[in-house]
């Protein structure tokens, strides 16, 4: 993530309020707290794993997880 922050800093892409959107296999409490400090919205599938001991309620928006899988399966 620190060489996507990076690479988009070089380019002079601001990366606040920009959205992550991730399946859940990306779910852990290190990603989400950086991208809240980084200021980047995580729309990140809450993986079964964490369900019942997530001590936060993260919202996601399941219109935008969709649209993400639509795009995944034209590349």
């Amino acid at each position: 993530m620190k060489e996507i922050l990076s690479l988009l800093s070089e380019v002079e892409i601001d990366h606040k309020e920009l959205f992550l959107n991730a399946d859940a296999g990306f779910d852990s409490e290190n990603l989400r707290q950086m991208l809240e400090k980084e200021k980047i919205i995580a729309n990140i599938k809450t993986h079964l794993r964490n369900n019942k001991t997530a001590k936060n309620y993260y919202c996601f928006d399941e219109e935008l997880y969709k649209r993400r899988f639509n795009i995944e399966k034209a590349n």
